[in-house]
C-alpha cells in the first residue's frame, strides 16, 4: 500500500514537471516573432542603413558625408548683379547686413555638394562668430581689416582665394569683384590635403519626426517681410507645392543661379541683435552676436517667439521658445536672418 502511494506521488510529480516544461516553452515562443511572419527581403535587394544630417535633418546614405567638417562660404547677394549660386545645396544659410544697406549670405555645406558656389566675397569679422560655432572652414576672397585680424587671432580655418588659385576660378564675363567661384568638391579636397576634413559639427539641431502630426503652437503666418534697408527687403511666402517658404528679394522670386530654381526655406529663424554700428569710412559694420536676445520662428505656416543666447564667439547659439523649451526644426534647409533689433519685420 505504502509502495503504491509512493509510485502515485512520483507519477504526479512527473506530470507536473512535464506540464511546466511545456508551459515554459509556450511562453518563450509567444514573446518571439515567428520567422515565417517576417517580411522577406527581395532577392538581390540590400537593406541600406540610413543616417541623418545634424544640420538639416535630411536622410543620408553615406555616413562619411556628415562626418566632414562643415564648410561656410561668404557669398555676394546683389539682385541683378551677384545672384547666389549653389546655395540651394546648403544645409542652412545665414544672412546679415554688410556695408551699403545690402546683405551677404553665408551658406553652410555638409552632406550635399555644389558644383558652382559664388560669387565668393571678402570676409567680415562678425560672420566668424557663426563659422566658429560650427567648427567650420571658411571660404572667402580676401577680408576686411577686422576679419583679417580675427582669423589669425582665433585660428579660423581660412580658405582664402588669395592663396588658393587652384580652388577658385574667375568667370571673365562677369564684372569684378563678383566673378569669383568655387565648388564644395574643391574646398573639401583642400581640407583633405591639409588633414582637416574629418571634424563633425558640434551643432546638433532637433527635428520633427516626418511621420509626426505634431505642429508648433503659434499664430498663422503665410508671409513675412524683412526690411533690411530702404533699398533691400526680403520676403518669404508660403508655397503649398514646395511645402515651405519661397524666398523673394525686393518683391521678385530669388532663384539659385546654378539650378534656376527659386530658393525655399523650411524654417526661417529671425535673430534680433544689438550693437550694430558703422566702424570705418568704408561703411563696414559691427554686430554683437554674443550675448542674448529675442527672435522669431516661421515654419509650417506658423510663427512664434524665440529667445537666443550665445556665451562666447565659439559657443553654439542656443535657441528656445518663450517657455524656455528647446526648438525643433522641420527637416530641410533653414535660413537664419540676423537683423538689428530696430529692423521692421511684418508677418501676415
Amino acid at each position: 500500500m505504502q509502495r503504491k502511494k509512493k509510485w502515485l506521488a512520483l507519477s504526479l510529480m512527473l506530470v507536473l514537471v512535464l506540464s511546466l516544461s511545456v508551459g515554459c516553452r509556450h511562453l518563450k515562443g509567444s514573446s518571439e516573432q515567428n520567422p515565417e511572419d517576417e517580411e522577406p527581403v527581395p532577392a538581390g535587394e540590400e537593406v541600406k542603413e540610413q543616417f541623418f544630417c545634424p544640420l538639416d535633418g535630411v536622410a543620408v546614405d553615406d555616413a562619411t558625408k556628415i562626418e566632414r567638417r562643415p564648410l561656410a562660404v561668404m557669398i555676394g547677394n546683389i539682385p541683378g548683379l551677384a545672384e547666389p549660386s549653389g546655395v540651394d545645396k546648403a544645409c542652412l544659410v545665414f544672412e546679415m547686413l554688410a556695408e551699403g544697406g545690402i546683405t551677404r549670405l553665408m551658406p553652410i555645406f555638409l552632406h550635399q555638394d555644389a558644383t558652382s558656389v559664388g560669387s565668393v566675397r571678402s570676409a567680415r569679422h562678425y560672420f566668424l562668430d557663426k563659422v566658429l560655432e560650427f567648427n567650420a572652414a571658411y571660404g572667402h576672397c580676401g577680408y576686411s581689416p577686422q576679419a583679417k585680424q580675427d582669423i589669425s587671432k582665433l585660428k579660423v580655418i581660412s580658405l582664402n582665394e588669395f592663396y588658393l588659385p587652384q580652388v577658385y576660378w574667375r568667370i571673365r564675363t562677369k564684372k569684378e569683384p563678383h566673378n569669383v567661384y568655387t565648388s564644395t568638391e574643391h574646398l573639401f579636397a583642400e581640407l583633405e590635403r591639409r588633414g582637416l576634413l574629418r571634424a563633425p559639427s558640434p551643432v546638433q539641431f532637433s527635428f520633427y519626426d516626418e511621420n509626426s502630426q505634431q505642429q508648433p503652437l503659434g499664430a498663422g503666418c503665410k508671409k513675412v517681410t524683412l526690411h533690411f534697408s530702404p533699398d533691400y527687403t526680403v520676403g518669404y511666402v508660403w508655397d503649398d507645392v514646395a511645402d515651405g517658404y519661397a524666398r523673394f528679394v525686393n518683391g521678385k522670386p530669388q532663384k539659385d543661379e546654378a539650378s534656376g530654381k527659386q530658393l525655399v526655406a523650411k524654417n526661417v529663424l529671425v535673430q534680433f541683435v544689438d550693437g550694430t554700428r558703422v566702424l570705418d569710412n568704408e561703411g563696414r559694420l559691427d554686430m554683437k552676436l554674443v550675448g542674448q536676445g529675442s527672435g522669431r520662428m516661421f515654419q509650417q505656416e506658423i510663427t512664434y517667439e524665440l529667445n537666443w543666447s550665445k556665451q562666447s564667439r565659439a559657443e553654439p547659439t542656443k535657441w528656445t521658445d518663450k517657455t524656455g523649451a528647446g526648438i525643433r526644426l522641420v527637416r530641410g534647409q533653414s535660413w537664419i536672418e540676423i537683423l538689428p533689433r530696430t529692423t521692421k519685420v511684418v508677418w501676415e
